[in-house]
């Protein structure tokens, strides 16, 4: 093999230089899709259910319900729905930040009956600002 003479290579220290650019621009690339990832993956919806109350006096029924966002991610909107002996009583909670805790009643809500000493089923739905859910179940107990 017949070497040319005049024609250069880029020298050692260049080569160690650009490699050493190219090492450390993958590693940030792969640093920021990774963490990117993580942070996405470490937000949580959670809530913790302070009080369903289902309250009966003479004719007036009372049902009330506070949640609180024990997550990391905001809540947009959040039903409690109770499942009574006829129809259902459904109470809406909206925009709940995250530590934050949201209340709301409901009286005589149409075409609902109950008994008082008997338990029904609760449904409660969040729905986070981004798009995710979470359905939870319990049951109340009617009181006086």
């Amino acid at each position: 093999m017949k070497v040319k003479k005049g024609i250069r290579g880029i020298s050692p220290l260049l080569a160690t230089v650009i490699l050493i650019a190219i090492t450390v621009a993958a590693g940030l690339t792969i640093y920021h899709m990774f963490f990117s990832t993580v942070g996405v993956a470490g937000s949580t919806l959670s809530i913790q259910v302070v009080s369903v109350d289902l309250i009966k006096t003479g004719n007036t029924i009372l049902v009330s319900a506070s949640i609180k966002n024990t997550g990391s991610k905001p809540i947009s909107s959040l039903t409690v729905t109770i499942y009574g002996d006829s129809g259902t009583a459904t109470i809406t909670l909206s925009n709940i930040d995250p530590g934050e805790t949201a209340s709301n009643t409901a009286v005589n809500p149409s075409g609902f009956s109950v008994t008082v000493g008997k338990s029904y089923p609760v449904k409660i739905t969040a729905t986070a600002t981004d798009g995710s859910m979470l359905d939870k179940s319990m049951s109340v107990v009617c009181s006086s």
